[in-house]
């Protein structure tokens, strides 16, 4: 078993002094971009030599700190020290010691340009190559196939896993290495008839590869048990990335589902991510005027931010000062100023203006309205 319990940063990038705790369950981390969002999430990485390049002293200090305390069947507690104009990727020497964490990077869809097309090419393979071809699957192999088998269908009703087939090479498709590997092709049933898996949508397949992964790597560390008794540690830098809407809540139920004994520690810009989120389970980063980075308190309600809107989030969690474009804030500004100095016809051309911008069932087209009334009777 592996917890993150709290981690504190002190002159490690742009982030002079933070400190966090974490819950033993999910964690979203947001805030604006720059923040140090992805620096929390390297740091907890670092510590366990996950090779991390990008962390370095804050430019104002010679060197940083890192202060993790973890729970890895008894509790543990470091301090990292990171030097300054060090080109090398960090590596601890006493480093924590644990297999039980997994890490996805912001690079994590990138191609493996040395023989692989793509990442969707490296987890058919894995797939095939773990389940098929391999003749006496053991007890945690077996349990693991069928929970694969059901995220599947869990991103998408309409689509089940049918089977994987091996694939040849082509003149198109061709490999560095003398002992090329396997290709495979993952086939699902749908309502027209089967499709090869390449054939989805990039946001089903972006999905569904985030999930793979995880029982990949799960499947590697935690022994015996399937991905569901997995209760490790789970790093996922911008967990929404390349992700429409639709999906971004949707992965967050199949997280839970999936790993329901891990710890999820993961960023994002979504506000669709933070509506999934139960109590305590976001942090959400600010910056003070003093341009430090802290973390901001952000009221909720026993049911998280389930009953918040878009905007809600966006502004009171998110930090975003405004969610209206700058035209409709200029706009709006100057029917206000408009209406206070009585400048009936400069109020009549910024209402026009904004009748035309707003969404064709606003309710603050009816306010606008009530608000030009007097106007109106003057005609």
């Amino acid at each position: 078993m592996l917890k993150v319990k709290r981690i504190a940063l002190e002159d490690i990038n742009g982030i002079k002094d933070l400190e966090l705790s974490f819950n033993e369950g999910f964690n979203f981390i947001s805030g604006s971009n720059g923040i140090g969002k992805s620096t929390v999430i390297d740091c907890i990485a670092s510590t366990f030599n996950r090779n991390i390049k990008t962390i370095r002293p804050h430019i104002d200090s010679s060197q940083g700190n890192i202060e993790i305390e973890v729970y890895n069947n008894k509790d543990e507690y470091r301090i990292f020290e990171i030097a300054k104009n060090n080109s090398e990727a960090v590596k601890f020497k006493d480093n924590i010691k644990s297999k039980e964490i997994v890490n996805f990077s912001i690079d994590r869809t990138n191609s493996f340009k040395l023989y692989y097309r793509n990442t969707s090419d490296r987890i058919q393979e894995w797939f095939y190559k773990n389940y098929y071809e391999t003749k006496n699957l053991s007890e945690k192999s077996f349990r693991n196939l069928q929970i694969a088998k059901e995220c599947f269908n869990r991103l998408d009703n309409n689509l089940e896993f049918s089977k994987v087939e091996k694939r040849e090479w082509n003149e198109n498709h061709s490999s560095r290495l003398s002992t090329p590997p396997i290709l495979a092709d993952i086939i699902l049933n749908t309502p027209r008839g089967e499709i090869p898996f390449d054939y989805l949508s990039s946001g089903y397949k972006s999905c569904l590869i985030l999930l793979l992964t995880i029982i990949k790597n799960t499947e590697v560390t935690s022994g015996t048990r399937d991905v569901h008794s997995f209760e490790g540690v789970i790093l996922i830098d911008e967990v929404d990335l390349h992700l429409h809407p639709k999906w971004q809540g949707k992965l967050i139920e199949i997280f839970r589902w999936l790993v329901p004994n891990a710890q999820l520690i993961a960023t994002t810009h979504s506000p669709h991510i933070i509506q999934m989120a139960l109590p305590n389970e976001v942090i959400a980063l600010g910056l003070s005027e003093s341009g430090q980075v802290f973390r901001r308190e952000v009221a909720s309600s026993e049911y998280g931010f389930q009953g918040w809107t878009v905007e809600e989030i966006l502004a009171d969690v998110m930090g975003m000062e405004n969610t209206y474009s700058e035209l409709y804030v200029d706009e709006i500004h100057r029917f206000e100023i408009a209406l206070s100095e009585n400048d009936d016809q400069t109020a009549i051309n910024a209402f026009n203006k904004l009748d035309e911008m707003l969404h064709p069932q606003s309710y603050l087209r009816k306010v606008l309205k009530i608000q030009m009334a007097p106007m109106r009777r003057k005609e």
